[in-house]
């Protein structure tokens, strides 16, 4: 039933929905190029409008409420494609749009990824956010099969955040937000990032980007433009990773940027979204030490060496509290925030003291090239100004603040027992049962089991991207999964390492282990693996299935029905058919091979 209704229904006023309006177009500005330390022109593919303006190269973030309808139009002002582009599938303007992560219908105008807009068509979009949706960090972009690439890798994306100030019942969760306060409960100031890989370059008479090439055609690092050219992605020659194109990761839009300064001693909430083409991220906070020059003096091929010279110390502690919008069982304290592509992690920073620190993305752990290694690289800077507060015991200090939060939104004597249950978990490994709103999935609740297999076969002149030995085909339903039952999935990769994508409902990790059975989420076992620490028993919408590795998950196929995919969140591997068409039906209905072609 569309929650609008039942609202209707039980008396209670809708609220009023969020109206946004994208033009999607060609966009001209510049992006910092470190390799010359000066800006690139360049031209992308964009989201235009409800405050996005040509040339930010990031959309806007969307804000709604559970239980508030979110209708967004897209109008494709693209150029039209040729009849021969559309034949050899080299067609990158048809578009349509993901709410990535959002626990809504994947049908209809709802969040439908099988649609196609094509250039001078409108859409729209209006997905209800359900009155029990959790708040959290979600994020939304194009999702068109065979462009997702270029669209993506043009900074096509924004955050979407569900916004939430429910306290916890006796029978029901409440949201995070209402402890994450000061000591004068004030909200914690909040900082959205989305990463971002934008690889453009500028195609020779070849139609190949320009630069240096191997023996092999293979970019040598950077991508180069010739003086007067705009640079920009028109196909997949500009999928290469950092070694190749010399792209760097940028945040919002923007490449190396130095942020906005945090209050030294405060903790803020950073909403970390991996909006990328395809790169993992592991960001660090390091100090940077107050002799070092300027990181806009120096040139990329000397970044390293800057880095591993003037971002001092260990890495300071940042605390995890949510993961892909949804808040953790307990929370983590972690030296490094992992996120692989399409993934969020919510994360409490503290910089302790005044003075600028390093934002860098440690790839280096993902590398397992010798000859062409994959150094930790610089993402940003970010400052703290105020009086020092001293080291202290930052742990401590953060469960005492959630604590008194807890105190004092829970007041009053109808509340005390749940007051109580908070407080009890708070003070119990900083646990925030009270904060998360999908119950764990029992073994006796499991009605069947399946299996996913990624895997690339073929070689460099022909390679086949597939998903149980199948490569994506959009007019073929894969599964049919039964509505209102729960399912075990079992997942493996054998070939590289896929960060994999369920759309529509979240499912709970429930065990991660190697070849030889070996548990790799534990951090006091032999096998462990520090990019799957504390996933086991925690609730997502993306997780990486390295080469070997056997994830096994569980989900329940709630309240929806309808078409949707799973798939690799590599852009290219996607783009290539690493993914899988699903259908939720009710039992007893007939369900058809296919589905309608749009």
């Amino acid at each position: 039933m569309d929650i609008l209704i039942a609202a209707m229904l039980a008396g209670a006023a809708a609220p009023p929905p969020v109206d946004y309006r994208f033009e999607i177009g060609r966009a001209q500005g510049t992006l910092y190029n470190p390799w010359t330390l000066t800006d690139d022109k360049v031209e992308l593919r964009s989201f235009i409008g409800s405050g996005a303006k040509p040339g930010d190269f990031v959309a806007p973030t969307i804000r709604v409420a559970p239980g508030q309808r979110l209708n967004v139009l897209i109008d494709n002002k693209l150029e039209r494609c040729s009849n021969e582009q559309r034949a050899t599938n080299l067609c990158f303007n048809d578009t349509n749009l993901h709410t990535h992560g959002l626990w809504v219908s994947p049908s209809g105008n709802s969040d439908n990824v099988l649609i196609s807009i094509k250039p001078r068509e409108q859409f729209q979009y209006a997905y209800d956010i359900p009155a029990d949706h959790p708040a959290g960090t979600f994020w939304y972009h194009p999702h068109h099969h065979g462009a997702g690439f270029v669209q993506v890798g043009s900074g096509m994306a924004g955050a979407l955040i569900v916004t939430g100030d429910r306290l916890p019942t006796a029978t029901k969760p409440g949201d995070i937000d209402v402890l994450l306060k000061d000591q004068r409960g004030r909200p914690f100031p909040e900082r959205i990032m989305l990463f971002q890989q934008i690889p453009y370059g500028c195609l020779n008479d070849k139609g190949l980007n320009e630069g240096k090439r191997t023996k092999d055609g293979e970019p040598i690092r950077p991508f180069t433009c010739a003086p007067g050219k705009t640079g920009g992605i028109e196909g997949f020659d500009n999928d290469w990773g950092w070694r190749e194109t010399g792209r760097y990761t940028g945040i919002n839009g923007r490449v190396q940027p130095q942020l906005a300064d945090a209050k030294a001693g405060a903790f803020e909430r950073w909403r970390l979204v991996n909006a990328g083409t395809g790169e993992g991220m592991r960001l660090r906070l390091y100090r940077l030490d107050p002799a070092a020059p300027p990181l806009a003096s120096v040139k990329a091929e000397d970044q390293i060496a800057w880095r591993q010279r003037y971002c001092t110390g260990q890495p300071l502690p940042m605390w995890r509290i949510a993961m892909d919008g949804l808040t953790r069982s307990a929370v983590q304290k972690v030296d490094e925030a992992i996120l692989f592509a399409g993934e969020r992690v919510d994360v409490l920073a503290r910089l302790p003291e005044p003075g600028t620190y390093c934002m860098v993305n440690d790839t280096s752990r993902i590398d397992t090239d010798k000859d062409n290694p994959n150094p930790a690289r610089m993402v940003a800077l970010v400052g703290a100004r105020g009086a020092a507060t001293g080291e202290g015991d930052a742990g401590a200090m953060l469960q005492s603040m959630l604590v008194k939060a807890a105190e004092k939104a829970l007041s009053g004597r109808e509340r005390a027992a749940v007051r109580d249950r908070v407080i009890g978990e708070l003070n119990d490994g900083l646990k925030l049962t009270s904060f998360t709103w999908h119950k764990p999935i029992p073994t006796t609740e499991v009605a069947a089991w399946r299996e996913v297999i990624l895997n690339i076969v073929g070689g460099p002149e022909e390679t086949a991207f597939r998903v149980n030995g199948l490569s994506y085909d959009h007019n073929r339903i894969d599964a049919v999964l039964p509505l209102g039952k729960a399912e075990e999935w079992r997942a493996t990769s054998l070939t590289i390492g896929h960060p994999l994508h369920i759309h529509v409902n979240p499912f709970q990790i429930i065990s991660i282990h190697d070849q030889e059975g070996r548990d790799l989420s534990d951090p006091k076992g032999p096998a462990f693996d520090p990019d799957y620490a504390g996933l086991t028993g925690e609730w997502k919408d993306t997780v990486m299935i390295k080469e070997g590795v056997r994830v096994a998950f569980r989900t329940r196929y709630e309240r929806f029905t309808g078409d949707f995919v799973i798939h690799c969140h590599i852009m290219f591997h996607g783009d290539h058919g690493m993914m899988q068409n699903l259908r939720i039906a009710a039992e007893g209905v007939p369900v058809q091979a296919s589905h309608a072609v749009h």
